[in-house]
């Protein structure tokens, strides 16, 4: 379990997200845009702001859908002459990722060299005390690394001490990976909690044993950590062939997603890269996926939408606490939870998102009760 979080470890947490992953200097500007739920993060970055004396504004907006969030977000943009450096644009939510089409159309008045949009998802005391321990230069590394070895291998075995025994195969001239590594973009967006890479499988086979914790596009008060009870699974060419939780509330909200269409399919094979994060937390977070360890996500893929692929409107992720790779029957393994990632080229092709130009987690679902449990773990 892990202790209750200081106000220290928040402060660290912000500083790290303004000097390292944002790099703000007295000559950027930055405006935060976020919703009800991140409220209290967007306090602490808006403080820590003006107290450094760096321009800021703050635009509230509701998730997914506001029809007046394009010209209040207008208002608060300022002049590019009014400032010698660059537009920082800061946009905290906690269960979503809103807007995306709006902060795109508005930033384009703004030289792309002088202009970077950070969206974070899983806004929280938890995101500034756990998520951002590692640097970015690390993460980069961290995943330039497990990418490198990936690349060069078409099967793996995946196996963890809870049971967990897949076989995978890969096909890297088909299916694109994604590397969240917090790597600042100038011109372009990064997407933060970091720590990630992730793929569309060929094929999976055997049984996962998630005993870490569960990240799902719903909305669910329900704790997320799963190792006082894990998930079972048993998989099947990369689909879903029985499931089981000695849980009653967990199992509930996986025959809930399950029974949606193609969600028993798997759409992503990913694995957290972030070594900085202590332990699961009992949000249903994204700061879970990036803790070191390997994740299936069932339902949507995380290719890009063009792909003629099966489509979803679930995404369950189901996380184990670490596990063990092989490459291509290499007798030798690599514990995902203790390695040292040397400092390697980040590949080239590798896309730094693992979302795309369309609003998400939450979409069409909303809250479960639209999936007939209105009150689930609460």
């Amino acid at each position: 379990m892990l202790a209750e979080i200081t106000q220290a470890e928040i402060d660290k947490g912000v500083g790290a997200l303004l000097d390292d992953y944002l790099a703000v200097t007295h000559e950027d500007a930055v405006v935060i845009a976020y919703t009800a739920d991140s409220r209290p993060a967007a306090a602490q970055v808006l403080i820590a702001l003006r107290s450094r004396d760096i321009p800021v504004s703050s635009v509230a907006m509701r998730p997914l859908s506001d029809p007046t969030f394009r010209s209040r977000f207008a208002e608060v943009l300022p002049a590019p002459e009014s400032f010698a450096g660059r537009l920082i644009v800061l946009a905290l939510e906690k269960n979503t990722l809103s807007h995306s089409r709006h902060f795109e159309a508005m930033l384009k008045d703004y030289p792309r060299s002088r202009c970077t949009l950070c969206r974070v998802i899983s806004a929280s005391d938890e995101f500034f005390a756990y998520a951002l321990n590692s640097s970015s230069t690390s993460l980069s590394h961290r995943n330039a690394a497990l990418l490198t070895r990936m690349l060069a291998a078409t099967r793996l075995r995946v196996a963890s001490k809870a049971g967990t025994e897949l076989a995978i195969t890969l096909d890297h001239d088909v299916y694109e990976w994604v590397s969240n590594r917090g790597e600042r973009r100038d011109g372009g967006t990064f997407l933060l909690p970091p720590g990630e890479i992730a793929t569309y499988p060929v094929r999976v086979d055997g049984v996962l044993v998630a005993d870490g914790a569960f990240n799902a596009n719903v909305f669910t008060r329900h704790d997320a950590r799963l190792g006082a009870h894990p998930v079972h699974v048993e998989i099947t060419d990369s689909v879903v062939t029985s499931y089981d939780c000695a849980d009653p509330t967990t199992l509930r909200l996986l025959d809930l997603c399950f029974q949606r269409p193609n969600a028993r399919r798997i759409g992503e094979l990913g694995f957290g890269t972030n070594d900085g994060i202590p332990g699961f937390i009992a949000t249903n977070s994204h700061i879970n996926e990036r803790r070191c360890g390997v994740h299936i996500g069932f339902g949507q893929h995380n290719q890009d939408p063009s792909r003629n692929l099966h489509t979803a409107d679930i995404h369950l992720d189901l996380i184990t606490d670490g596990a063990s790779v092989w490459f291509d029957g290499h007798p030798e393994p690599l514990d995902l939870a203790d390695w040292t990632a040397p400092a390697t080229a980040h590949p080239r092709g590798v896309s730094g998102e693992d979302f795309f130009d369309i609003d998400c987690c939450g979409l069409e679902l909303g809250n479960l009760g639209n999936l007939g449990v209105a009150d689930l773990g609460e």
